[in-house]
């Protein structure tokens, strides 16, 4: 394997790390998911304190270039937890310009098959007093901490044989199918880190995931030749995402032994 996973809490296991070039995750929403060690209903400004704290810590172990790719829902519905509806695409990036990051874009993620609300009231059509108006799409926010062209060149994924992939993605919208494979109470579809490390990291750049979940992440940068450190908090999904990379890591190793 091109990396290491670390089963523990990100906030104590990031300090440790010298340097990340690239991150790419998706942290938890905070909408009562029923993960089975991270507590997924904080009260609001906890949360919040939350989302701050780990990336506060991240932001100081990257260098200068380094960058962030984070996947979020534009809104989400805090009212189990004390809260409201809330735009979180938004606050989340208030949280990250405090620290400190560099704003570049927001991709849109086009989802094959996107949810429906199961909220709004379809039988008072005829008389809409206050309609539940929902936007189930998600986003990537694309940051980067104080300088975005990159410091030192390295190997791009990218060459004459796939300037059309590169021009795709660069369109700021990517179309992604949702994982239907329950490895975890989450999961993160392929779709989604594949392109961000393609176009955000060099092969030579250490690419990390703090909320590693089922390994979605690692998987990623395991096709993509990329060293990666992962970090989970649960010791089952830690199991999951280790098995995971670990039995992707042997097909590739038997494939190459046959080959040769």
């Amino acid at each position: 394997m091109n990396g290491k996973l670390y089963n523990g809490d990100c906030r104590e296991i990031i300090p440790t790390l010298e340097k990340v070039n690239l991150v790419v995750t998706s942290p938890p929403y905070n909408v009562g998911i029923s993960y089975d060690t991270h507590n997924d209903l904080m009260p609001v400004d906890k949360y919040y304190e939350f989302i701050y704290d780990v990336f506060g810590k991240i932001y100081d172990i990257m260098p200068d270039d380094g960058r962030l790719a984070l996947n979020i829902p534009y809104e989400v519905n805090f009212k189990n937890c004390g809260g409201s509806r809330v735009f979180l695409a938004s606050d989340i990036w208030n949280i990250l310009s405090t620290i400190g990051y560099q704003y570049v874009t927001t991709v849109d993620l086009n989802e094959t098959s996107p949810q429906k609300s199961k909220l709004t009231a379809w039988g008072s059509w005829n008389s809409p007093s206050a309609p539940y108006i929902y936007n189930p799409k998600e986003c990537v926010l694309i940051c980067y901490k104080k300088v975005w062209k990159r410091l030192t060149k390295g190997t791009s994924y990218f060459n004459q044989d796939n300037k059309k992939e590169f021009i795709k993605y660069v369109s700021g919208i990517w179309d992604y199918r949702a994982e239907t494979q329950k490895l975890t109470e989450a999961n993160f579809s392929l779709d989604i880190p594949l392109p961000a490390i393609k176009i955000l990291s060099w092969k030579e750049d250490i690419v990390l995931d703090p909320f590693a979940g089922s390994g979605t992440s690692l998987l990623a940068c395991e096709m993509l030749g990329r060293k990666w450190i992962g970090i989970e908090l649960s010791k089952n999904y830690y199991n999951i995402a280790f098995t995971r990379v670990k039995e992707y890591v042997k097909i590739q190793n038997s494939r190459k032994m046959f080959l040769s």
